[in-house]
């Protein structure tokens, strides 16, 4: 038996992708509308785990070859700045994601560098500041203080020009992942209008946004509500576990020296809920020499927690004292309402709020019917079993 990777590498896409059909059909058939001039933006949404950030990878590699694609991660802003974020810092991002998409495609770089320097000509900047810029061609962008509008302009018309300047290029497609986490713009509703106001008269350009968010999140209100930039124009896909089905096929087809009893499987299943990154680190945990039963796959899961819940381990590491103080206050119920919370905690209403949010933001928990629950209940299976084994809860 070899060890599946949690956290595939790029170039190891199309070994380990498994499945996944319809729900590339259905983006594909919404992106491919650029080749007669209609764009769609699409968000694009599922449990953490679930395998988004892989899907949107794998599109990527085999998009069309009339078609530019550029990916980027949010979170991976973040974590490099550590200072506030900023909607230049994003966009900055963004235009060097699309000249490294540029460059990949045509490789002809005089055409490329001609090209870039004739659309960069269109943006007349007095306040220059090199240090803090990027290069583009060799040519270098400055990042400015006092001309965030003239930089955005150029941005967010960027990709139509780029398609309009290159032959054999019809769509250019943006992809941003964790897009939620744009909430830590000082003005995140301005930024997202941004993207709005240019989009809606651009016809060869489509955005895709991504994220391990809840579906009450106010995030995607900000973004497609009907209150939101997009008012809810953007098509909305979701990103679903694997049924009991496709689980038991993806074992025959990727695992099939792992056995099962009917009720080994069916318990295999109820752990997992079918969300790849539970599906194969569990794996990680099983023997090729043993037929597993309900009662020996309770043993692997309860002996092999950490390993399974890896995930959620991490994300409890990054979080704050209210956000964790929120979490315990909820476990052990089946739902539980804001009032019901203030009254359990030693929280101001505001710092309530605040924090509820950004648990939603990060699709941990998610709001129905007036009351809160988690949005995956295994952070609670592993945050009890914590409790039941040392006496308290992780700090």
């Amino acid at each position: 038996m070899s060890i599946v990777p949690l956290h595939i590498p790029i170039n190891e896409i199309d070994r380990y992708f498994y499945n996944r059909t319809e729900d590339i059909k259905k983006i594909e058939y919404y992106l491919n509308s650029l080749e007669i001039g209609i764009s769609q933006s699409l968000l694009i949404r599922g449990v953490r785990g679930v395998g988004k950030t892989f899907l949107l990878q794998k599109l990527k590699q085999d998009s069309k070859k009339n078609f530019l694609v550029s990916y980027i991660d949010i979170s991976r802003i973040v974590g490099i700045d550590d200072t506030q974020l900023t909607a230049q810092s994003v966009l900055l991002e963004l235009l060097d994601e699309m000249n490294n998409t540029i460059y990949d495609k045509i490789h002809d770089s005089k055409k490329v560098t001609f090209l870039l320097k004739k659309l960069i000509d269109k943006l007349k900047i007095k306040d220059f500041s090199f240090s803090k810029g990027i290069h583009m061609a060799e040519i270098p962008i400055p990042a400015t203080e006092d001309n965030y509008k003239k930089i955005s302009k150029f941005v967010m018309e960027y990709p139509q020009n780029v398609v309009e300047s290159i032959d054999g290029i019809d769509g250019f497609i943006i992809i941003i992942d964790e897009f939620q986490m744009l909430k830590k713009l000082k003005n995140p509703e301005s930024f997202f209008w941004l993207m709005r106001s240019y989009s809606q008269f651009q016809s060869n350009v489509s955005y895709v946004m991504s994220g391990s968010i809840s579906q009450t999140s106010d995030a995607i209100e900000m973004l497609n509500g009907a209150t939101g930039a997009f008012g809810g124009r953007m098509m909305q896909i979701n990103i679903d576990p694997f049924t009991k089905h496709e689980t038991k096929s993806y074992f025959n087809d990727r695992f099939p020296e792992i056995k099962f009893t009917d009720d080994g499987f069916n318990r295999f299943y109820e752990y997992t809920k079918g969300i790849p990154m539970y599906i194969n680190s569990f794996y990680n945990a099983l023997s090729s020499h043993e037929t597993y039963d309900e009662k020996s796959i309770d043993y692997i899961f309860l002996n092999n927690m950490d390993q399974i819940l890896v995930m959620w381990i991490r994300i409890w590491g990054t979080l704050n004292k209210y956000e964790k103080k929120i979490i315990c206050a909820m476990l052990n119920k089946e739902n539980i309402s804001w009032s019901k919370l203030e009254r359990s905690l030693d929280m101001s209403p505001a710092t309530l709020t605040k924090y509820i949010k950004t648990l939603q933001d990060k699709g941990i928990i998610k709001y129905h019917d007036g009351n809160y629950n988690f949005e995956d209940l295994m952070l609670k299976t592993w945050l009890n079993n914590e409790k039941e084994r040392t006496g308290v809860y992780p700090q």
